[in-house]
């Protein structure tokens, strides 16, 4: 009887374990899979509804607004400040829409553009202006650029001296301060007259 009762327990231990596999399979047949993707479906609208755009669609806003620059930081043309050189005090306070500091030797700092401006003593018009921020564009040049750059931008230098590289450009010159042992640009100064 013990021998009968063993066979019968491992044919009815098998019989089960092959019904559970094949209703297992049945139930993840296609034909029932698609009586579960209603309810799948139901469940992500109404989460995507109540929750937050997952980080992967928010991405791409992310790059449209480091794209999109803030006035702060907006790109600008050097020639934006050059065809300034000359002009009285009072016309390049009203061009730059921002009240500036005082600095050194009668000079003022427009904080929001990143420069330094200098007039000149007698007839009060601008002489020179500093820029260091690298949201200036010289021509294809940025400040941090190797001084080569600024070769391509500019042409062949008028003076070269301890890390103050001078061209001349329209009617006034660039003059570009750099790490002589790196050879990375720091500052740029536009001038109306060389020095």
């Amino acid at each position: 009887m013990r021998k009968q009762f063993n066979k019968m327990t491992a044919k009815l231990g098998a019989i089960t374990i092959l019904s559970f596999a094949i209703i297992t399979g049945c139930s993840s047949s296609p034909g029932s899979a698609s009586n579960t993707t209603p309810q799948i479906t139901t469940e992500m609208e109404s989460s995507a509804a109540t929750q937050e755009p997952p980080v992967v669609d928010s991405q791409p806003e992310t790059a449209i607004s480091e794209q999109t620059s803030s006035p702060d930081t907006e790109v600008v043309s050097f020639e934006t400040y050059f065809d300034l050189l000359g002009a009285s005090k009072q016309d390049f306070i009203d061009n730059m829409n921002e009240k500036p500091n005082a600095v050194d030797e009668g000079g003022l700092e427009f904080e929001k553009a990143g420069i330094r401006v200098w007039f000149q003593m007698n007839t009060v018009t601008v002489s020179q202006i500093f820029l260091q921020d690298n949201h200036v564009d010289f021509n294809g040049a940025r400040i941090g650029d190797k001084i080569d750059k600024f070769k391509t931008a500019f042409g062949d230098p008028i003076s070269d001296r301890n890390g103050d590289m001078h061209f001349k450009y329209k009617t006034g010159f660039v003059s570009v301060n750099y790490d002589t042992q790196t050879e990375d640009t720091v500052a740029v100064y536009l001038l109306a007259e060389d020095f």
